[in-house]
């Protein structure tokens, strides 16, 4: 390993680790005294973001749970250094939002991003000024009737709640989001306590073990899986799950993937294909630094979570992740690719192994069960080149761009926090399929392969 990485993954393992968390937490509180400020939650909110919508319900049940101050502040879209993909963004959002509020006990309308009409009118709402209840209820009223695409309920809102201008839309909302950018943010559905972000539904878990410290309280979950899902019991007609995931190595949350992607090969009839591909960077995907602290402080919280070694790292970029492609292409045709993947990610993220030299490299190949020999000779093959390429364009076919994404069947995710409702799918599959057996076999027949 070079210095220079190894000095680059000790600062971010600092960064991510206690020490760093500890320095922003005493910061924070300090700032707040000084300031004689109440403790308080700021919610971000953009209008046109279906995960703003699903977290808009879940703030309001915090809101009368935990007394602290609460303030919701109306923002733009992402700028574009954030969101190179809106188009495909819009329509992910829309879908993922669907099931999130299918798994989760929130509300969710929409089948397609919104009319530019009904949004203008949400926002020439939303950016007067009220009282947070008020607000927060209006946001609520509107992104109902916004989804559903209801203008008659629009514009009853309009005259309930009253409204600015069109022409002061653009401003506010670009002031407010420029305002969330210096605090150190870049997208909606945000929630801030203290020094630290909650992004959506997925993260509320930890926002509400803070405000249960803060104020001594305990309550039920503010958002909880419902008792039945509505999606279809099957995943797929045949009795085997074939699962597609798309994987970078230089992505945390895939590495955070991986280890529950092989329990769940264990535990149910999956046939599982690994789609490698490039970091996103090397895709022409723009990732800002105010965007990667997020991230790798985010992921570091969730592997701490789930017990996952993480945050003494080395950045894989270049040489390393083109070493690790062509391994894991070499891998994948010999059935090893899964050990091959979680091996190298773990160097990479949890042992600060420079997988661009052949040292650390070797370490990593030998730990999955591979020669050392014919991967070198893997690494002087670039047919991994057009293989990956091929992976990232059937990636966008399904509308996604990041990773870990997964298929199974119709449905599609991305996230490892998706990963909870696609093992709901497969039990439900699983119980699917056995009841169909167990219902052929009492009508004496043979059990079908195929529904």
């Amino acid at each position: 390993m070079t210095l220079r990485s190894r000095l680059k993954g000790l600062a971010i393992g600092a960064f991510v680790g206690t020490p760093g968390q500890a320095v922003r937490d005493a910061a924070a509180t300090a700032a707040r005294v000084l300031r004689r400020q109440a403790r308080r939650v700021d919610f971000f909110h953009d209008p046109a973001d279906p995960w703003s919508y699903l977290t808009a319900q879940a703030v309001a049940r915090l809101a009368d749970r935990y007394p602290v101050e609460w303030a919701i502040h109306i923002v733009s879209a992402p700028a574009s250094d954030v969101d190179a993909q809106p188009a495909l963004r819009a329509r992910h959002g829309v879908r993922d939002a669907a099931e999130l509020a299918a798994f989760y006990d929130v509300e969710f309308p929409g089948k397609k991003p919104p009319d530019p009409s009904g949004l203008k009118k949400v926002c020439q709402v939303l950016i007067r000024d009220r009282p947070f209840a008020d607000q927060l209820a209006a946001a609520i009223a509107l992104g109902d009737a916004m989804w559903r695409n209801d203008q008659k309920a629009l514009d009853a809102l309009m005259g309930q709640y009253g409204h600015e201008a069109a022409g002061a839309i653009a401003p506010i909302l670009a002031s407010n989001y420029a305002a969330l950018r210096e605090r150190g943010h870049y997208q909606g559905a945000m929630l801030a306590f203290g020094a630290d972000w909650y992004w959506g539904i997925d993260r509320l878990p930890y926002l509400e073990r803070e405000l249960a410290a803060e104020l001594g309280v305990s309550a039920a979950p503010a958002v909880t899986p419902r008792a039945e899902a509505r999606a279809p019991a099957r995943l797929v007609a045949t009795d085997r799950v074939p699962l597609e995931l798309w994987f970078s190595f230089r992505s945390p949350y895939a590495y955070l993937a991986l280890d529950r992607i092989a329990e769940l090969c264990e535990r149910y009839p999956i046939d599982l294909t690994l789609r490698p591909v490039l970091p996103m960077v090397e895709r022409g995907i723009p990732a800002p630094t105010i965007k990667r602290l997020y991230i790798v402080r985010d992921a570091k919280r969730e592997a701490d979570r789930l017990g996952i070694p993480f945050g003494t790292l080395a950045d894989p970029l270049g040489a390393g992740v083109e070493h690790c492609m062509a391994i894991a292409r070499h891998a994948i045709a010999r059935g090893q690719g899964l050990a091959f993947l979680r091996s190298a990610a773990r160097g990479i993220w949890a042992e600060a192994r420079d997988v661009a030299d052949y040292v650390d490299l070797r370490f990593v190949v030998e730990r999955a069960g591979l020669d050392w020999d014919e991967a070198r000779a893997a690494i002087a093959d670039d047919g991994w080149k057009a293989w990956a390429s091929t992976a990232a364009a059937d990636l966008e076919t399904i509308g996604l761009w990041g990773v870990p994404s997964y298929r199974a069947g119709e449905w599609t995710g991305w996230g490892q926090d998706r990963l909870p409702m696609l093992e709901d799918r497969l039990r439900r599959h699983v119980a699917a399929v056995a009841a169909g057996a167990a219902a052929a076999g009492a009508a004496g027949e043979e059990p079908a392969a195929t529904v």
